[in-house]
C-alpha cells in the first residue's frame, strides 16, 4: 500500500510540474503583420506636389503646392501664391503623400495589358488621379510620379502603381477623397472679418445733429467674402450694412447716427472696439 501511494504522489507531482512548465514557460513573440507601402519617406523631406484630375471638368483639374525654404509650411505654386489652410492640410496631407499603406499588392511585374486593365496606363486610357512629388533624399530633389487608376469592383479601394514601376497595389478609397478634395475644393484660407477700432467725425455733436461714425474693415482670408457689419449704440443694434471683400482687401464703411436726447453715447461694431461721443 505505501508503495502504491508513493506512485501516486509521484504521478500527480510529474503532471504538476507539467503543467507549471507550461504555463510559466516563455511565449514566442507574436509577429506582427508585414506593412506594405507603395512607397515611403519622411513627410518633412516633400518638396512640392502637384495634384491632377485628368478626368475632372474640362481638360482636367491640376493644383500645385511648393514648401517655403524658410518656414517650412507650404504655398499654393503661383506667383505670390497665398500659404495653404493649415486646418486643411496640417500634417494631413503629407503624411497621406508621404507613402500610403497598401491594402494588398494585386499584382507585381504587370504586363502592359494588365496595367490597361487596372486604368493604369495613361497612354491608353486617363487616370482618376496623377500625383507629381519632389522629394529631398540625402539634399538631392527626386521626383516620383503616382498614378492612381480605376476603382475596384465595390468602390472601397483604388488601384496604384508608381510611374517606372508595374506592381499594382490597393489603397483605400479614403485616402484618395482626401486628396482629391485638395483639388476640387483647394484648401485657401477662408474669409475671415477683421474690424479695426471705429472713429467718429466729432467727439462732440448737437442735438439732433448727424454724427458719423467710420471703420477699416479687412477681409484676412484668400476669398472673397460677404459680411455683415452692425453698428450699435448703447449695445442696441440700430444699423446694419452688407460688404463684401475681396481677398486680402480693406474698405471703409460708414454709418451716420442722429441722437434727439444730449448724454454720452457709446458706439461699436459687431460688438467690438468702442467709440464714444457725446450730445449737447
Amino acid at each position: 500500500m505505501k508503495l502504491k501511494a508513493i506512485l501516486i504522489l509521484v504521478a500527480i507531482l510529474a503532471v504538476a510540474g507539467t503543467t507549471y512548465y507550461f504555463v510559466t514557460r516563455p511565449k514566442a513573440p507574436v509577429q506582427p503583420t508585414a506593412k506594405h507601402f507603395v512607397w515611403n519617406f519622411d513627410m518633412d523631406e516633400l518638396q512640392n506636389v502637384t495634384f491632377t484630375l485628368p478626368k475632372a471638368g474640362n481638360g482636367g483639374l491640376t493644383e500645385s503646392f511648393v514648401k517655403h525654404p524658410d518656414n517650412k509650411e507650404f504655398y499654393f505654386d503661383v506667383v505670390n501664391g497665398p500659404e495653404v489652410d493649415n486646418l486643411r492640410w496640417g500634417g494631413g496631407i503629407p503624411i497621406l503623400l508621404s507613402g500610403p499603406q497598401a491594402n494588398r499588392m494585386i499584382l507585381p511585374s504587370a504586363t502592359e495589358a494588365q496595367l490597361q486593365q487596372y486604368g493604369l496606363d495613361p497612354a491608353i486610357k486617363p487616370l482618376n488621379m496623377d500625383i507629381k512629388l519632389t522629394i529631398l533624399i540625402g539634399g538631392t530633389p527626386v521626383k516620383y510620379e503616382v498614378y492612381v487608376g480605376d476603382s475596384n469592383p465595390d468602390g472601397s479601394n483604388y488601384y496604384v502603381r508608381l510611374a517606372g514601376n508595374t506592381d499594382v497595389y490597393t489603397v483605400d478609397k479614403s485616402w484618395y477623397d482626401v486628396l482629391a478634395d485638395i483639388i476640387t475644393n483647394p484648401p485657401y484660407i477662408a474669409a475671415a472679418l477683421a474690424i479695426d477700432t471705429p472713429t467718429v467725425s466729432s467727439a462732440t455733436v448737437a442735438v439732433g445733429a448727424a454724427e458719423t461714425i467710420s471703420v477699416n474693415v479687412t477681409n484676412n482670408g484668400d476669398v472673397t467674402g460677404s459680411f455683415t457689419l452692425n453698428l450699435l449704440i448703447g449695445g442696441n443694434i440700430v444699423d446694419s450694412k452688407a460688404v463684401t471683400l475681396g481677398a486680402r482687401a480693406t474698405q471703409v464703411v460708414t454709418f451716420q447716427v442722429i441722437e434727439s436726447s444730449p448724454g454720452k453715447y457709446v458706439a461699436s461694431i459687431n460688438q467690438t472696439h468702442n467709440v464714444s461721443f457725446t450730445v449737447q
